[in-house]
């Protein structure tokens, strides 16, 4: 496959990666309503775990060694996200987060890498999309400085990302990720119970009222989407891939809006519309002698 051509389909795939992360919010926010955070998310990457098992190359040391680089920013970034959003509307949490837009290129030069004008120009105008959207939202500082600390941490993930993905297949990386994921989620169950001490089995009977969300979160959110971003992360950029992470922001404010009634209005859609040029700009095709933006294209 032709390295343009590869490109844009990653790019494609990426953009319902984002789709299925926009449901997430809505889904964690009333899941986490009826049953502890860390517990929640323990349940949904044991599910992934499970359904990615047979695909996972068990002996590939590499692999673990990999899968455990990338889920150290991932689960940090999942922690820190969960306990935002519990402080705010999941709107303006999903706009915070994808502010990790910008701090994926402030991130590279300090990783070797480099950044041209065309992917800066984009990381600004989709920054200023979230800036525009999170207007409508309102929350206290506790809450934007951990959710600002997620999109830091996810940044991160998505840098390894573009260095790892490449050296395994889809399939195997995203289960390994599952599996390291479900191993480290006792650390944060172990906490919460320590904080609630007897009341916490009472509060984790309140799964039984949420199993579909919990089923849809684990098996399609964290397997099969974790798979189509593996797959896509290995033919695209780390910056490609965080200008169309943003707008998961964006999608999370529809979703949140049909889900759970909160407010979408004009500002959101102007954030929205600045987003979706932030995307095109990404997408435009670089000059010859620039050379690809991406060396590792698979066949």
């Amino acid at each position: 496959m032709k390295p343009a051509r590869a490109s844009f389909i990653a790019s494609l795939a990426l953009v319902f990666v984002t789709l299925f992360w926009g449901t997430t919010f809505p889904a964690m926010k009333a899941v986490s309503q009826q049953m502890p955070p860390g517990l929640m998310v323990g349940a949904r990457w044991a599910l992934a775990a499970l359904a990615l098992a047979p695909f996972i190359d068990w002996r590939d040391r590499r692999l673990w060694r990999d899968a455990v680089l990338l889920v150290m920013p991932l689960f940090a970034s999942f922690v820190l996200q969960v306990l935002g959003l519990t402080l705010m509307s999941a709107g303006r949490n999903a706009f915070i987060t994808g502010l990790n837009v910008i701090l994926v290129p402030l991130l590279m030069p300090f990783l070797g890498g480099r950044l041209n004008r065309r992917a800066s120009l984009a990381a600004a105008l989709a920054t200023a999309g979230i800036v525009v959207m999170s207007y409508e939202q309102g929350a206290g500082w506790l809450g934007d400085l951990l959710t600002l600390a997620c999109a830091v941490a996810f940044a991160i993930y998505v840098l390894g990302m573009e260095r790892f993905a490449p050296r395994h297949s889809a399939l195997s990386l995203a289960g390994a990720q599952a599996v390291v994921m479900t191993l480290f989620a006792p650390l944060w169950i172990a906490g919460e119970w320590l904080w609630w001490g007897e009341a916490y089995p009472a509060m984790a009977a309140g799964a039984e009222t949420v199993w579909r969300e919990l089923l849809y979160l684990g098996i399609v959110c964290s397997g099969l989407v974790l798979i189509l971003q593996t797959w896509a992360q290995a033919r695209a950029s780390a910056v490609q891939a965080a200008v169309i992470y943003a707008l998961e922001p964006f999608f999370a404010a529809v979703f949140a809006a049909w889900w759970l009634g909160e407010v979408f209005g004009v500002r959101g859609m102007a954030g929205g519309a600045l987003v979706i040029v932030a995307m095109v700009v990404s997408q435009w095709p670089a000059r010859r002698h620039a050379g690809a933006e991406h060396p590792h294209v698979p066949n």
